[in-house]
């Protein structure tokens, strides 16, 4: 089994030092953050979230973005969840559902984290 890097679950640009982890905003575009002086909390936690659910699940894409089908115009999706030793993460349910009078996606995300115990 591997163990997750920074640059694998923060983006290329993560790094750290015994007092700080530094995580750049534009390395989590790519999961739908906007980056802006006035970020939100939740969005900043959704996004990071999203960041790594990417490693564990999703679907291939193209350089644009796409998601790849085959020949079946099926989605070509991955599922690492068994790669790592001491953390799993995956979507558990994605549905659309109105709040307020938008619609919003809802994600479930589940995390498990394992300890080792001797």
């Amino acid at each position: 089994m591997q163990t997750l890097t920074l640059i694998e679950l923060f983006g290329v640009n993560a790094v750290q030092t015994a007092d700080e982890l530094i995580i750049k905003k534009s390395d989590l575009s790519a999961v739908g953050l906007t980056p802006t002086a006035n970020n939100g909390a939740e969005q900043l936690l959704v996004a990071i979230l999203l960041q790594a659910l990417s490693v564990f699940q999703g679907y291939l894409t193209d350089e644009n973005g796409n998601i790849i089908s085959d020949e079946n115009n099926a989605q070509i999706g991955y599922d690492n969840r068994q790669l790592y030793e001491l953390l799993e993460i995956f979507r558990w349910d994605a549905y659309a559902q109105e709040r307020n009078g938008n619609v919003y996606l809802t994600e479930t995300i589940v995390i498990h984290s394992y300890a080792q115990t001797d």
